[in-house]
C-alpha cells in the first residue's frame, strides 16, 4: 500500500503547487484542478480528513454549506424560485477542497514556502507583462490595451479582453510578496525591505494601469493592515511605505487627467447609505399589481406619475443593485433565497424603482445574505473569525519557526484572509467558482495553520 500512497502525495503535491497557476486560465482549468484535488485527496484520506480537534468549529463550518443546501432547495420545493438549487450539491467539493488543503498541511505534505513562491512569481510576470504592454503598446502575448470612450486605455496583459487583471495582482501578490524574505535569502534587512518597497512600486502601477479600482483600494488597505498587525519594530518601516507610496499615487493621479475621471466616477458611484435606507422605506401601492411581472420600472406607464419616486444617476451601478439586494434579503431574512438567488428573485421586484437585475450582487457580504440569511452569514463570519484570531494568536505569541512554518507564511495567509473578506469591498460572486476556489484554498491553508499546533501536542 506504501508504494501506491507515495505516487498519489507526489501528484497532489504538484495539483496544489499548480493550482494557483489554473486563476491564470479562466473556470475550466480551475474546476478541473478542483476535481483532481477532490477526488485523489478524498482516496488518500478517507476517513481521516474530517479528523479535526475542534468538533465545534468543525460544525460551524459544515452548517454553513448545509445552510446552503436546505436553503437552496427550500425555496425550489416550496416557492420554486431556486432554479440553481442543483449547484449547492456541486457547492459541497469546496468543502472537501478545504479539508484536503488542511490535511496536506498538519501533515507536511507541503511546504508552503514554495507556494508563496508560486505566488509570487505568477503576479510578478503578470505585472511586468502589463507595464510591458503600457511601454511598448503590446504585451509579451501581442495584446493590445483595450480603449474605451475619451481615450482611456485599460492594460490587461495576459487577460486581453477581460478586466480582472488588477484584481488577480492583488489577490496573489499580498500572498507572494512575501516570498522574497525565503526566496532570496538575503542578511542585510535594508536591501530586504529596499526590494519590497521596489515590489510594492511594481504591484501598485500594474493595478493602476489596469484600471481596476477596488483592487487598488484593497491593496492600500493591505499595505496598512501589514503595518498594524506586523510584531517586529520593522512595522515603522512597512507604515512608511504605505505613507510613500500614497504620496506617490496622489501625485501621479492629480498630474493625470485619465485617472481623475476614473476616480471622479468612482467616487460618485459609491453607494450612500441613507439613500439606500430611505429608498427601501418607500412604497408604491400603484405598482403592486406588476410584482413578479419582470416589467423594468422605466418601462411602466406609470414611470413619470409614480409619487415619491427619485431617479438617482446609474454611475457605477452599485447603489440600485445594493438596493435591491438588501430588498431581496429582508424578504427572506433567515436562511435566504438559496445559492445564486439573487439573478433568479431580482426580477421580482425590479417594477420599483432604483431596483435593477444583475448576476450577484457585487458584495461578498449582500450576497452571502441574499443566498444564505442572516444564520449563513453569522455562520461563515465566525468561521472566518475564529480563524483569524488563533492565526494571529499563533503569529505574534506561539513562534511559529517552532512549527517550522515560516513566520512570512502566517501574515501571508492572514492578510489575504482579511483582504478577501472586507465587508466594504465590491467584489465578484462569492459562489463563483473563482472566488469559491480561492476561498477555499486559503481557509484550507489557515485551518491547517491552525491545526498544526494540535497535532504537535499530540506527538
Amino acid at each position: 500500500m506504501t508504494i501506491f500512497k507515495d505516487p498519489i502525495i507526489k501528484t497532489l503535491q504538484i495539483l496544489f503547487y499548480l493550482f494557483p497557476l489554473s486563476f491564470a486560465f479562466g473556470n475550466l482549468v480551475i474546476n478541473s484542478m478542483v476535481f483532481f484535488i477532490v477526488v485523489i485527496g478524498t482516496i488518500y484520506f478517507r476517513k481521516n480528513l474530517f479528523d479535526i480537534q475542534n468538533k465545534y468549529f468543525f460544525s460551524i463550518l459544515i452548517s454553513f454549506f448545509f445552510i446552503v443546501l436546505i436553503s437552496s432547495y427550500y425555496n425550489y420545493f416550496f416557492f420554486d424560485t431556486n432554479k440553481d438549487s442543483v449547484k449547492s450539491l456541486l457547492y459541497f467539493r469546496f468543502l472537501f477542497l478545504i479539508f484536503i488543503v488542511r490535511a496536506l498541511v498538519i501533515n507536511n505534505f507541503i511546504n508552503l514556502n514554495y507556494f508563496l513562491n508560486i505566488c509570487f512569481l505568477m503576479s510578478l510576470f503578470i505585472s511586468l507583462d502589463i507595464i510591458v504592454q503600457f511601454l511598448i503598446g503590446k504585451n509579451i502575448s501581442g495584446n493590445d490595451p483595450l480603449e474605451f470612450a475619451m481615450g482611456v486605455k485599460y492594460y490587461t496583459g495576459i487577460f486581453g479582453k477581460e478586466l480582472i487583471a488588477g484584481g488577480f495582482i492583488s489577490m496573489f501578490s499580498i500572498i507572494g510578496i512575501f516570498a522574497i524574505f525565503n526566496l532570496f535569502k538575503i542578511k542585510s534587512k535594508i536591501i530586504n525591505l529596499s526590494l519590497f518597497f521596489l515590489l510594492i512600486m511594481i504591484f501598485l502601477a500594474s493595478i493602476i494601469l489596469s484600471g481596476n479600482r477596488m483592487p487598488l483600494i484593497m491593496f492600500f488597505c493591505f499595505l496598512l493592515l501589514l503595518s498594524l498587525i506586523y510584531k517586529n519594530k520593522e512595522k515603522f518601516y512597512f507604515f512608511s511605505f504605505a505613507f510613500i507610496a500614497f504620496v506617490l499615487l496622489s501625485f501621479t493621479i492629480l498630474n493625470s487627467e485619465i485617472l481623475l475621471k476614473r476616480i471622479g466616477s468612482f467616487k460618485v458611484g459609491i453607494p450612500n447609505p441613507t439613500i439606500i435606507v430611505e429608498e427601501l422605506k418607500k412604497t408604491y401601492p400603484n405598482l403592486k399589481k406588476y410584482e413578479n411581472s419582470g416589467i423594468p420600472f422605466h418601462s411602466l406607464k406609470e414611470f413619470k406619475t409614480t409619487e415619491n419616486y427619485k431617479y438617482y444617476p446609474f454611475f457605477t451601478g452599485h447603489l440600485p443593485i445594493y438596493i435591491t439586494s438588501i430588498d431581496l434579503f429582508l424578504d427572506k431574512p433567515f436562511i435566504g433565497g438559496g445559492i445564486k438567488s439573487f439573478r433568479n428573485n431580482c426580477n421580482n421586484i425590479i417594477h420599483l424603482p432604483n431596483r435593477v437585475c444583475e448576476n450577484h450582487p457585487h458584495n461578498f457580504i449582500l450576497e452571502i445574505l441574499n443566498d444564505t440569511g442572516i444564520i449563513g452569514l453569522t455562520l461563515i463570519i465566525s468561521f472566518v473569525f475564529y480563524l483569524l484570531i488563533n492565526n494571529y494568536r499563533d503569529y505574534k505569541f506561539n513562534k511559529p519557526e517552532k512549527l517550522k512554518i515560516s513566520n512570512w507564511v502566517y501574515l501571508a495567509i492572514i492578510l489575504s484572509v482579511l483582504i478577501y473578506f472586507f465587508p466594504l469591498k465590491s467584489s465578484g460572486s462569492f459562489f463563483s467558482t473563482f472566488n469559491s476556489s480561492f476561498i477555499s484554498l486559503i481557509l484550507g491553508i489557515s485551518l491547517g495553520l491552525n491545526d498544526l499546533k494540535y497535532k504537535k501536542r499530540v506527538e
